[in-house]
């Protein structure tokens, strides 16, 4: 539950139904103070003010309860006295002369005067007139001291800690006293003891006046709100008190005491030295005036198993320290005043990211330093929260690998390394001329990083012959800093085209006859030329062409069309055939192959 201030609480009390009819009003509470410790009951008398049953509703009322009375029931045994530490616990039947307590209550509150205050109550099993007890307020908590405790127990005192008497003579008010424990260590005397003639004791008594406490016993049975059941309480069964540690001289405006357990235990009689009784075991109680500064540490992206250490400077009234990740500095018991803390600066790979506090009242920020201005019982938490930024690399490999011939196409791929596994961005490619890797050429559009992973470049095709630089430039994410392969890493050579020569011979061939010997001879001259692999001119003719003779000379063929293009050798084979009006002259055959001209292609 969340707990309220009294004074937050009072507006909404009477809305609680809590008032106690037939109860009359009390007398003013302590200055400062909302609680009604003098009306003895446990219900809020007027609206505004608060008593145990709107404590309770807040969450802050400490509860202690006895055993159930008879003979499984618990005290001190006899002999025990205020100033003992050593003590025993003995069960059976209980002296009929005890006060026999059965529950007690405790509460307390710092309010915006600075002045703390502590309340008190307690309930018994009979009325017997007068009561006299005692509620020890201890710095530490005694181990092992419980409701059902027996046997030897040491009372854990600590200088400082504080008894508060409350002695009620059967009737009218009672009377509220306070003693403190003093030790040797502390720089105590036995002179300052109240009773006691040796040290550790009880201090010096002092009895509380109206000023500084209030109490008192009920007069008419009243209702405990704070039990199961809520059962009435007869005349002289309860007692309350309210007290102004801070009136009294116990915690002044601007110092720090603290305090986390409280018991109760009953006296015989008013007599400081008398025999100690009936108890019930302490519980712990939050009573302190101090303040606490918290610090705490979170970062972010961290790599497993880093814990990197940060130290912190602060002002003279802190000491120095360092935290890593998930740790915490609280400084507690501390007074009012200013205090200061400062984050180391921050290098790469970490960063500062935000410096916040639960609180803005009297809490400077300025970078990473924080002040605070600390209120009484003010409790300040302010979290530094820094960032790990990776710092990868990126590698990267053409595809196919260097050099190309000019016109080949190809492409880059990449590769991130140092990065975190959920890597995101971008990769934009670019290749340059130079290796300085400057102006450039961008490859497509920026590629997306997805978990680490970096898609391939589109391909390029390079149409000018040259040295070429890749490189590949990453654009980073909030976990992982930008990166780009280092310039002259990967280099492309593009190679020039390296001619290749074929030759093929292509003739038009022509043939020439040379008739003599005739007598004026007329007629044709039929002219064929045969592939390479015809050897006796059998087969088909790739050229033929007929001329007509008129008398002796030579004759040639014309062809400007037919291309001898095959390798090997081509033969001729021409032949004269008189014509029919040539009856001097008989027909000759040139023959096949005598005349023939050969194709080799290199």
């Amino acid at each position: 539950m969340e707990k309220k201030t009294l004074r937050e609480l009072g507006a909404g009390l009477a809305s609680l139904g809590l008032i106690l009819s037939g109860v009359s009003a009390a007398q003013a509470n302590l200055a400062g103070s909302t609680f009604e410790g003098n009306d003895g009951n446990l219900v809020t008398n007027t609206p505004g003010n608060s008593d145990w049953a709107s404590l309770d509703v807040a969450g802050i009322v400490n509860k202690g309860v006895d055993k159930a009375s008879g003979s499984s029931d618990n005290a001190f045994g006899q002999g025990t006295k205020e100033d003992s530490s050593a003590v025993s616990v003995v069960t059976g039947s209980i002296p009929p002369n005890k006060n026999d307590l059965t529950r007690f209550y405790e509460a307390s509150e710092t309010p915006s005067n600075g002045h703390t205050y502590l309340y008190l109550a307690w309930e018994r099993l009979v009325n017997i007139g007068n009561a006299n007890l005692d509620f020890e307020i201890s710095q530490n908590v005694t181990a092992g001291f419980t409701t059902s405790t027996t046997g030897p127990v040491t009372l854990n005192r600590t200088a400082g800690d504080l008894l508060v008497s409350y002695d009620f003579g059967g009737s009218g008010t009672p009377t509220l006293g306070i003693n403190t424990w003093l030790t040797a260590a502390a720089g105590n005397t036995v002179s300052q003891c109240f009773s006691a003639n040796t040290l550790p004791c009880w201090g010096k008594h002092q009895t509380l006046g109206s000023s500084s406490s209030e109490g008192a016993v009920n007069t008419v049975p009243v209702v405990d709100p704070l039990q199961p059941g809520s059962p009435t309480l007869g005349v002289g069964l309860f007692g309350e008190a309210a007290i102004d540690l801070t009136a009294a001289g116990v915690i002044p405006v601007g110092t720090c005491e603290s305090f986390g357990s409280a018991f109760v235990k009953s006296r015989s009689s008013s007599s400081f030295t008398a025999e100690i009784k009936d108890f019930i075991a302490p519980v712990p109680v939050t009573i302190n005036n101090c303040g606490s500064i918290t610090i705490k540490k979170v970062t972010q992206n961290e790599p497993v198993g880093g814990m990197q250490s940060f130290t912190y400077t602060t002002s003279s009234n802190l000491t120095g320290f360092s935290l890593s990740n998930g740790g915490s500095k609280q400084f507690k018991a501390l007074p009012t005043g200013t205090y200061s803390v400062t984050e180391g600066d921050q290098s790469a790979p970490w960063n500062f990211v935000s410096l916040s506090c639960d609180t803005s009242s009297g809490v400077t920020k300025t970078g990473q330093s924080v002040s605070i201005v600390l209120g009484t019982s003010e409790n300040v938490t302010c979290t530094y929260t820094n960032h790990y930024t990776n710092s990868p690399t990126v590698a990267t490999v053409l595809v196919p690998a260097s050099p190309i011939t000019v016109g080949g196409t190809i492409h880059d791929t990449a590769t991130l390394s140092g990065a975190t596994a959920t890597a995101g961005g971008t990769v934009t490619y670019k290749y340059y001329s130079n290796n300085t890797c400057t102006g450039g050429t961008q490859v497509g559009l920026p590629v997306t990083v997805t978990n680490g992973v970096v898609p391939n470049s589109d391909p390029v095709t390079f149409t000018t012959a040259g040295t070429y630089y890749w490189q590949a430039i990453y654009s980073g994410d909030p976990d992982n800093a930008k990166a780009s392969s280092p310039c002259t890493s990967e280099q492309l050579v593009v190679n020039k085209a390296q001619p290749t020569v074929s030759t093929n011979q292509d003739l038009i061939p022509n043939d020439n006859f040379v008739l003599s010997s005739g007598y004026n001879p007329s007629g044709s001259i039929t002219f064929n030329l045969y592939a390479p692999g015809d050897a006796m001119c059998t087969g088909p003719v790739v050229l033929t062409q007929t001329v007509t003779v008129s008398g002796n000379g030579t004759y040639s063929t014309t062809n400007s069309t037919v291309h001898a293009t095959l390798v090997g050798t081509y033969r001729w084979m021409s032949t004269f055939t008189p014509g029919a009006s040539d009856v001097n002259n008989l027909p000759v055959t040139s023959g096949c192959g005598v005349e023939s001209f050969t194709i080799n292609n290199g």
